[in-house]
């Protein structure tokens, strides 16, 4: 496999802007600054109610959180209903008062004496002046002998209701089951009247709120409620989230807020990132100009050393559980790795000598001393072994082995500071580090293998296995140029055969070639009729139409595959073969019909030549022959080897004379080398096939 092509899809003038670079630098000094701020400068908290937290806050100690206690206590003593209690006296004074109403009412009906406005007066007197003017009418001339049932109805009514218990805020709904009850009674419409009317007015609430009970049930559920702590560790403020009055709260009762804070801390920290930054500027600057001319670059390298700046931050977290040595476990080969994998291995270096002493910062244990020279001791090791082990890899299972020694290199580190360390050992704690250590350079390999294909994507690297997604025959355009035009399909994979072929024979990318090839002609896609290999028993459509009308079609298809390509993401060293494969080579056919149709019109080559630009490196050329080369020998008739080589040879002369390869670098001796590699695959294809008895019967039919 030849070298990875290093490109980016991101285009434009600002990969060269240096205003841009310094956003960049800026950005990432600002990043840098915040993950560091809470590691060296955790005791002053500047912070404020609604206003976003620059950091994340964790609580340093345990601490019961009396506020929110006794809101949940409160919460809790809330959620028990009201009780209430149901006072039987009551129901028996109803029924009793029930039973003297209907004694006065059979008194007073029967005494002849009295007349009927003199009953309804009495009445009236004697049980409640509250009830209607109609019951008093219809209980006056009430047959004494059903007297009887009626005080037996409603005391059964009443007696049922109370039974139950009513709330006084159910009392109506209770009087309301009344009417209900009496649907079924045997009474007569007026005696019902009267049964409902008395009914009614001698339902009342007899069950009553229990102050008692309630305040009992209430202090019983705030006493089965837990005290809620503030524990150690826990995150209090979540950076990037705004301050409520509650999370303020608690930092005051854990003591981390300060009436006043003291800004010097915070500017001698900035004055250390701005240091920092300018040093590794300078650095990129003086030795991978590349990286310093190349904004997406610089980006690549920038979001590397942020990701694992972000992991390490990932790993303070184990702190709080009282892994001390946890530092050890920080991903710096991950940088370093990816670093020299799609960079360099000398600016893998420089870089680790950043993480390697942010990770002192990081892991500072008490904040007793700004920076814990054991984590970037070790941090550098592992960072400075992870690079010479994939100094110059090509195959991505080198990762996995370069992870596996930065452990065991790593685990030796530690051994030797805990040996040379002059307090007393403790064992537990070696095992520990040994642990974090060795799980350390693994999970950094691990962590390798998985973001690698999403940088690839993303910066446009063209690694092998970027080329390997991108010729499997299920990508997108690839499907479509298989249904939509078979013929240019099966050209391409030809195409990519020959020109695989010619580049290893010259040390170039033959898996660069090969893909490249695959997509050189999917502009042809748009108009794929207008193609000859996808004219397949149809006619073709260019002898209706004019040789300028025909050679704008076919000239448009390059233009047309890289505007396909990049609405695909395919990386640009795929859209630069497919602009540069035709180079500015005449379109001879259409060229010479127009000459012969011109009719003493001047008919100007320079219209009838591709666009361009011709190819600026050699695989683009290798497929810009092959493509060339594919197509004549499908024209001879009996392609033998002596006429493929001739037709081979003729292309490659051609195009050299016509100056195709001067962008290149293409040599005489490549060109050479590149048509043998092509006739003899294509001799491979063409070879001759041994007359079976059914051909030579079938032809002797013909």
């Amino acid at each position: 496999m030849g070298k990875i092509q290093r490109t980016s899809f991101f285009q434009g003038e600002w990969k060269t802007s240096f205003s841009i670079q310094i956003f960049i630098y800026a950005i990432f000094g600002v990043a840098f600054y915040l993950l560091l701020l809470p590691h060296v400068l955790p005791q002053f908290i500047d912070i404020e109610v609604g206003k976003v937290s620059r950091e994340t806050i964790i609580s340093p100690i345990t601490k019961i959180d009396d506020t929110a206690t006794n809101a949940a206590k409160e919460r809790a003593a809330n959620s028990v209903d009201p009780q209430y209690t149901k006072n039987e006296e009551l129901t028996n004074s109803q029924i009793e008062k029930i039973d003297l109403v209907f004694a006065d009412a059979r008194r007073i009906i029967g005494d002849k004496t009295l007349k009927e406005p003199e009953k309804m007066k009495s009445l009236k007197d004697a049980i409640t002046k509250d009830l209607p003017e109609e019951f008093y009418i219809k209980l006056v001339r009430t047959p004494l002998t059903e007297l009887t049932d009626l005080r037996l109805t409603t005391r059964d009514i009443v007696s049922n209701l109370l039974a139950d218990g009513i709330r006084s805020q159910a009392l109506a709904s209770k009087k309301d089951l009344v009417d209900r009850m009496l649907v079924t009674s045997s009474l007569s419409s007026n005696s019902r009247y009267l049964v409902r009317e008395i009914s009614r007015y001698f339902l009342i609430p007899n069950e009553l709120y229990d102050q008692k009970k309630t305040d009992s049930l209430r202090n019983a559920a705030k006493d089965s409620v837990e005290s809620i702590p503030i524990k150690k560790g826990q995150v209090l403020v979540t950076s990037g989230e705004v301050v409520t009055e509650d999370q303020y709260r608690k930092l005051t009762e854990i003591g981390l807020i300060r009436e006043q804070t003291n800004f010097i801390p915070y500017t001698g920290l900035l004055l250390l990132v701005v240091l920092i930054l300018a040093i590794f500027r300078f650095y990129v600057q003086r030795f991978h100009s590349f990286i310093h001319e190349d904004n997406s670059q610089l980006l690549l390298l920038i979001s590397i050393i942020f990701l694992t700046l972000t992991g390490m931050k990932i790993v303070t977290l184990g702190q709080n559980l009282e892994w001390s040595t946890v530092g050890y476990l920080a991903p710096i080969p991950l940088g370093t790795m990816l670093i020299t994998l799609m960079l360099n291995s000398k600016l893998s270096l420089a870089s680790s000598l950043i993480l390697s002493m942010s990770s002192g910062m990081f892991f500072n244990g008490d904040n007793q001393f700004l920076f814990d020279f054991r984590f970037a001791l070790v941090a550098l090791i592992s960072g400075v072994i992870s690079t010479f082990a994939l100094d110059g890899v090509k195959r991505r299972s080198a990762v996995l082995k370069a992870g596996l020694l930065t452990s065991l290199i790593s685990m030796i580190a530690i051994l030797a500071l805990y040996l040379l360390s002059p307090a007393e050992r403790d064992w537990t704690q070696l095992i520990q580090s040994l642990i974090f250590g060795s799980i350390g350079g693994i999970f950094s390999a691990v962590l390798t293998i998985g973001f690698l294909p999403y940088f690839e994507t993303l910066f446009g690297i063209l690694s092998p296995l970027r080329l390997l997604e991108l010729s499997n025959p299920n990508h997108p355009l690839l499907k479509d140029l298989l249904y939509k035009a078979p013929g240019t399909y099966h050209h391409s994979i030809i195409v990519g055969n020959l020109a695989e072929a010619a580049a290893e024979s010259i040390g170039a990318d033959g898996f660069l070639a090969r893909v490249g090839a695959y997509y050189h002609d999917v502009g042809k896609l748009k108009r794929p009729q207008f193609f000859i290999e996808n004219q397949i028993h149809r006619d073709n459509p260019h002898d209706k139409i004019s040789p300028n009308l025909s050679k704008t079609i076919i000239l448009s298809h390059p233009r047309d595959g890289v505007e396909m390509l990049k609405a695909h993401r395919i990386p640009k060293a795929i859209q630069d073969i497919a602009a540069q494969h035709h180079g500015t080579t005449l379109l001879k056919f259409f060229y010479y019909r127009a000459m012969e149709q011109s009719n003493g019109t001047q008919v100007i080559e320079a219209d009838y030549r591709y666009p361009g630009p011709k190819a600026q490196f050699k695989e683009a050329a290798i497929v810009g022959i092959a493509d060339c080369v594919e197509a004549a020998v499908r024209s001879i008739s009996k392609p033998t080897p002596s006429r493929i080589e001739n037709m081979i040879s003729k292309i490659i002369r051609e195009r050299l004379e016509d100056g195709q390869f001067h962008e290149c670098d293409l040599t005489f001796k490549e060109c050479n080398s590149i048509a043998k590699a092509m006739a003899a695959t294509l001799q491979g294809i063409f070879h001759s096939r041994i007359e079976y008895p059914e051909d030579i019967q079938a032809k002797g039919v013909k």
